[in-house]
């Protein structure tokens, strides 16, 4: 019998090893209390109920603070609800975990720049271009490298954010403001004509575009003749600049296209800043250097009371070569004379040149006289110039002034022993040594 029982037992064991062991329990219980805090805050973020979610997301930071985006997505809470600082604290949280991590450095950068702290913008994201060379990050840096006249940097960061986003027309703009102010007129205008393309438009910008394009000497461009109903000169119609009547044809107009400094000032002027003196003395100037000189005249006569202090020496010396275009030679020198009083400098070495230019006026007219008085007062302003001495000793020659002309002969071989013509005058002075004499007689 207890070997019945032994056998018994043995059975029963075998028979339940035979049993198929029960499948393990699934052991996932879905997302972690974490994770739905995020989810429900994220959620709530969305929906632009930013209390709600900073509460959620607070608690889904503490329960894990591993988790970066948690983080982040408190910080944006932050942020969209107005408390820029928690977002800060949050996103320097971020970066001292992570120094790679871009969004997060973005994001505060954003912060800073909107509290124009310039210096902050760059500390944080100088660093992360080793990580992202993205257009956000290039164009939070060109503007604040802009607003601290780091204009190199600027340049550079500007040109990276319009390759990687050719659209953004505030970025050409900004950067045609950098080449325009280092005098990169060709680039400035493109960028300028960018940002128009791309709907950026203002008095500001044109008056801007004209100034590049008086730089690079593209005063009115070429010339048309256009038929506006009505028209009037020195008006804008459409994309043209009327510029003056076609003598004998009715509504018809010498016109200069848009592409040019005339069109954008006066683009510019009719846009709204009418009143601004620059802009009226720039377009003076185009009409001075395009050798309209009446019109240049006009214009700067009209400016004269209104034009800064700081700027009249400039002034009285583009008033003078428009006085100059329109034979006001008297007048010419005056102005020059007031340029001068203002900034010797700048001015008084274009003295001599300008006596010279009105003697040689006279000269073409036969007024010998007045040549020669003219050029004696640019002798006068520079007794050392041979060259000065020789065209005014042959002016007596011409007008039979023998004693004069060999008086200045001789200086020119006193200043200058070795001249070229050194026999020709010496010739010169034994010519007419006899004349000389009888006119002192």
């Amino acid at each position: 019998m207890r070997e019945h029982g032994i056998v018994m037992i043995a059975l029963a064991l075998l028979a339940a090893a035979m049993v198929p062991a029960p499948v393990a329990a699934d052991t996932d219980d879905g997302p972690t209390a974490a994770e739905k805090l995020y989810e429900q805050g994220r959620e709530l973020l969305l929906t632009g109920q930013y209390d709600k979610a900073i509460e959620h997301l607070k608690k889904a930071v503490a329960a894990d603070e591993t988790k970066t985006s948690y983080r982040l997505a408190l910080a944006r809470a932050y942020n969209y609800s107005g408390q820029e600082e928690k977002a800060a604290d949050e996103l320097k949280a971020i970066l001292d975990a992570t120094a790679s991590h871009v969004e997060a450095g973005q994001l505060l950068a954003e912060i800073y720049a909107d509290r124009e702290d310039h210096q902050a913008v760059v500390d944080v994201l100088a660093p992360l271009l080793r990580y992202r060379h993205d257009y956000t990050t290039y164009h939070l840096l060109a503007r604040a490298t802009y607003a601290l006249d780091d204009y190199e940097k600027a340049r550079e960061y500007f040109e990276e954010a319009v390759k990687l986003n050719p659209h953004g027309a505030s970025d050409h703009y900004d950067l045609g403001n950098i080449y325009l102010a280092n005098n990169l007129y060709a680039l400035a205008a493109e960028s300028y004509r960018r940002a128009l393309e791309l709907g950026l438009d203002s008095p500001v910008l044109r008056y801007k575009l004209g100034s590049a394009y008086f730089n690079l000497r593209n005063y009115f461009g070429q010339i048309a003749v256009v038929t506006v109903k009505s028209g009037q000169v020195d008006t804008i119609s459409e994309q043209w600049y009327l510029i003056e009547p076609v003598p004998g044809q009715s509504d018809t107009f010498r016109a200069a296209p848009e592409n040019t400094a005339i069109y954008q000032v006066a683009r510019a002027m009719a846009d709204g800043i009418e009143d601004l003196p620059d802009i009226h003395f720039l377009k003076a100037n185009i009409y001075l250097n395009a050798r309209r000189f009446e019109r240049a005249y006009e214009m700067l006569g009209a400016i004269e009371q209104r034009i800064p202090e700081e700027d009249k020496a400039l002034f009285f010396y583009y008033y003078a070569q428009a006085a100059f275009g329109v034979a006001r030679y008297d007048e010419y020198l005056e102005l020059l004379g007031k340029a001068i009083e203002l900034d010797a400098e700048a001015y008084e070495p274009m003295l001599i040149e300008a006596y010279v230019n009105v003697a040689e006026q006279y000269n073409q007219a036969g007024e010998f006289d007045k040549y020669i008085h003219y050029l004696s007062k640019a002798v006068a302003v520079s007794p050392q110039t041979a060259s000065l001495h020789l065209e005014l000793a042959n002016a007596y020659e011409e007008n039979r002034q023998y004693a004069d002309a060999i008086s200045h002969w001789r200086m020119v071989l006193d200043l200058e022993p070795d001249h070229p013509m050194r026999m020709q005058l010496l010739n010169l002075i034994d010519k007419y040594r006899h004349q000389a004499s009888s006119e002192g007689g």
